[in-house]
This record gives structure tokens, sequence and C-alpha cells, in this order.
């Protein structure tokens, strides 16, 4: 991105903003290299262990990217909802995808659940980033699972992602998961996904309904579960 600037024309927001954005441009091409590193590499490879790594801090620093700059374009009224019909099925298959190739070497089991047939209207850029950031959390936190899901419930589709870790912290199931909490630099918290999560499912409205996230810790075996409902 390529930007004009005269004198104080433009603010320091926008200024981040292009640079978050080339950096996100950049940072796509160092991921694709390193999926093409993986393919060559082979599980078996010594440095293998590496480049998965390598795959998961690159994916988190990217959701963390995409996040910022949808967030700033949404509060400059940049930004316009795409919502359209999108086969569940085919949506989680789509996230599992993405992260199985990562997960399996750390022995971590990712998996889809579903009702076929089943469909939701919803922007699906940005509703994958969402389940994409909770999943790359729960890579962290979870001990050997993870399960995407969808249903029907009370008029809203839920998209839900638990895993079998140590659940959430008592403080954000206080907050219900949507306050914005104290930053953690030890533990490098900022609650931006659940921040970002929560402005994209209020951006869905459907017969006066909004959407809406829920944190629990009913996920596999007492672990976290995040749901995003989506009316």
């Amino acid at each position: 991105m390529r930007m004009a600037v005269s004198g104080n024309d433009v603010s320091f927001s926008t200024l981040l903003a292009s640079c978050v954005h080339d950096m996100k441009n950049s940072l796509c091409m160092l991921l694709g290299t390193l999926d093409q590193l993986g393919g060559d590499c082979g599980q078996t490879c010594p440095a293998a262990d590496k480049v998965n790594q390598l795959r998961y801090q690159g994916q988190r620093l990217n959701s963390d990217l995409v996040q910022l700059l949808s967030i700033y374009k949404i509060e400059h009224q940049e930004y316009t909802p795409n919502i359209a019909e999108h086969d569940l099925g085919d949506f989680l298959q789509e996230c599992v995808h993405v992260f199985a190739p990562m997960f399996t070497p750390r022995g971590i089991v990712i998996e889809a659940v579903y009702d076929a047939g089943l469909v939701g209207y919803f922007d699906r850029e940005m509703v994958a980033s969402v389940i994409n950031n909770v999943v790359n959390n729960a890579y962290k936190y979870s001990r050997d699972r993870i399960c995407l899901s969808a249903v029907a419930s009370e008029g809203y589709v839920v998209l839900s992602v638990t895993d079998n870790g140590q659940g959430y912290p008592s403080g954000m199931l206080r907050t219900g998961g949507v306050g914005a909490g104290p930053t953690d630099f030890k533990s490098g918290s900022t609650s931006l996904g659940l921040y970002f999560a929560s402005l994209i499912a209020h951006m869905h409205i459907n017969q006066g309904r909004r959407g809406f996230i829920r944190c629990a810790n009913e996920g596999i075996d007492g672990g976290g579960k995040f749901s995003l409902m989506l009316p």
C-alpha cells in the first residue's frame, strides 16, 4: 500500500493502518514459504518441529494484524459486512484443514462436528478470522483435543471451539469474555481477540437480534469453550 503524505493531512492511526497492511502482506508471503518448507521437509525431518513452531507463531501474528486492521476499518466506517449464506460443514472443514498439518505433529487431534446441510448467514472472512484466532489459542492451552462444532439453537447458529485444556480463568468468565480486561505483558494477553470477536458478532443482525460471544468451561473434560452466536 502506497500513501502520499502531505503536511498533517494523514493521521497517525491512518499511517499505522497502512503499516499494518504492509506487514500483513509480507507475513502472508512468509507463511506461504513456511508451508512449502513444511511440505518439502516432511514430519521426519529434524527441523520439522521448528518449522511448525514458526508456522504457529506466524499464524498468531497474522491473526493479530488482521484483527487490528479490521477494527480500524470498522471504527472508521470503512467496512461493511459481506453477509451471505454458507454451508457450516464446508466452513468448519476449511478451518480444520488450515490447522491440521500444524497440530498433527504435536499430537493434537482437531475435528469438526456439525449437522449435514446446516447453513448460516454471516461474513465468511471475518468469522473465519474469529474462529482461527480462537483455535490458535486452543493450540497453546489444549492437551491433545480440539473440536469445532456448529448447531442451530433458539434462533441462532452457534459456532463453538472446545478444547481439553484447563479452561478460562475466573476473571474472564465473570465478564463473559467480553470485557476488555487489563493487558498481561507476562503472558502476552491483551484481550484483543475477544474484543474483536465481540465486535464481529455484534455486526451480525437479523430481525432485531445481534450476535454475541460466550466463554465457559464446558469444553472437553472441563476445558474451555468459546461460542460465537450468530442470529
